[in-house]
């Protein structure tokens, strides 16, 4: 008697196609559910980056700009109150005590500011001022004979810096040539003319307009530019600050943009009533009591614009 029984040996052709089917719009929807969490995940970071960026690059300048022409408690010290007893021609230097907000407006193709080009179109920011050079481990005190110009032993300050020594009377501007460590625990810092050091900015004088005793501060002047140029990664921008004889620094990637306009009180009441962009003209900027930043800032295919306007704490009466 003939079994009834059939052992299969294989599949047949609509058998397979129909497993290769279903096996294929499987793999699609694993494929899709793959793909989906990606792009979630790029845009996320790519969001997560964009506000990183965003936030500090307007964190940073807002803080700048509100810091912005400091120079001691003698305000507008630059002309009938500072004396700057430095032997050169740089225009920084000889400026100390003003100009403390300048910038440039939608800069021409191959602008530099030192070896780096700025973006064609956007602004520049320039931000002069004065911080403490102690950085709050030490400061001025009178001295143990008239003239003298003594810092606490902690205070930080040496040969071949640039300070300013304030009062809320006067300011003088000078290299330190040396400094004598004095046995109550204070330092001596010298002043003499003439060349002392390579690469030093040397002293046309000695003579001091006023003494700085224990009502005096030690500052630091600097001067930082802010711009816009091509980051690390080819076809990027990023925010960049130049100091006044420093090198080029990249400060926060992903900044594409940055524009300026400037808040003008052109009446000496302490209230805005005229906003514009940078000016050539230095009388204009010396108006200047608030600055809107607008920063778009960028990564992947995300783009978002940063907008704030801040005071400059140092200018008019608000």
């Amino acid at each position: 008697m003939r079994s009834l029984i059939t052992v299969q040996r294989g599949l047949s052709l609509i058998e397979l196609m129909i497993g290769l089917l279903l096996s294929s719009l499987l793999l699609l929807g694993v494929l899709q559910i793959f793909q989906s969490n990606s792009d979630t995940l790029k845009a996320q970071n790519e969001f997560s980056r964009v506000q990183e960026s965003g936030r500090f690059a307007i964190d940073m300048l807002s803080r700048e700009i509100r810091q912005a022409d400091y120079w001691g408690c003698a305000t507008g010290a630059s002309e009938k109150f500072l004396e700057i007893l430095l032997d050169t021609t740089d225009r920084f230097l000889n400026n100390i005590g003003s100009n403390g907000i300048l910038g440039s407006d939608n800069v021409a193709s191959g602008f530099k500011v030192g070896d780096r080009e700025v973006v064609a179109g956007t602004d520049t920011l320039i931000l002069s001022g004065a911080m403490d050079i102690c950085g709050g481990a030490g400061r001025a005190f009178d001295g143990q004979n008239s003239g003298d110009v003594v810092v606490s032993g902690n205070c930080p300050v040496a040969a071949g810096a640039i300070v300013l020594a304030t009062n809320c009377l006067s300011g003088s501007v000078f290299t330190v040539t040396g400094t004598n460590e004095l046995a109550t625990g204070g330092r001596r810092l010298q002043y003499e003319s003439g060349e002392k050091g390579e690469g030093w900015v040397q002293n046309k004088s000695d003579s001091l307009k006023a003494e700085y005793g224990a009502d005096a501060s030690i500052l630091s002047p600097y001067q930082k530019t802010y711009f816009i140029s091509e980051g690390g990664v080819p076809g990027s921008h990023s925010l960049f600050v130049k100091g006044w004889n420093n090198p080029v620094q990249e400060l926060v990637p992903g900044i594409e943009d940055m524009q300026l306009s400037y808040g003008l009180d052109t009446t000496g009441n302490g209230v805005i009533n005229q906003w514009q962009p940078a000016s050539a003209q230095e009388a204009t900027m010396a108006q200047v009591i608030a600055v809107k930043l607008r920063l778009r800032v960028t990564s992947g295919d995300l783009r978002k614009l940063y907008i704030s306007t801040v005071k400059v704490r140092n200018r008019g009466s608000m």
